[in-house]
C-alpha cells in the first residue's frame, strides 16, 4: 500500500499517517476468490479506498452467503453476539478488538 506523499512537509497534523494512495489491487484484496479481510480491515482503518467493482463483489459474496443460510441458526457457546451497528465502521473495529479475532471465535 503506497501512502500519499507530503512533498512540501506542510501537513498540519503530521503524527497521523497519510492514507493509502491507491485502492487495493485485486490480487491483494482477493485470495482464492475470498476477500482478505485482515488486509481490508487495515486498509480501511487507514482511510484507504476500494473500487466500486470490488465493493460490489464483496456485497454479492455476502448476499450469496446470507441467501443460502437458514433463518434460524443453532450455535454453541461461547460466542459474541453483536447488535446493529448502523454502518459504523469504527464501532465494528472496536467490537472486533474487544471480541477477538473472528477466525478464533464465533460472532452472531
Amino acid at each position: 500500500m503506497d501512502l500519499l506523499q507530503d512533498p512540501k512537509g506542510d501537513r498540519q497534523v503530521n503524527t497521523i499517517p497519510t492514507p493509502p494512495h491507491r485502492p487495493l489491487s485485486e490480487e491483494l484484496l482477493f485470495i482464492d476468490d475470498k476477500p482478505n479481510w485482515k488486509l481490508l480491515k487495515e486498509h480501511l482503518f487507514k482511510e484507504g479506498r476500494i473500487t466500486k467493482n470490488q465493493l460490489m463483489r464483496i456485497v454479492d459474496m455476502c448476499n450469496y452467503q446470507l441467501k443460502n443460510e437458514g433463518n434460524v441458526i443453532y450455535v454453541d457457546d461461547p460466542l459474541t453476539l453483536v447488535g446493529d451497528i448502523h454502518g459504523q465502521y469504527y464501532d465494528l473495529m472496536k467490537i472486533l478488538e474487544l471480541g477477538g479475532d473472528p477466525e478464533q471465535g464465533k460472532y452472531v
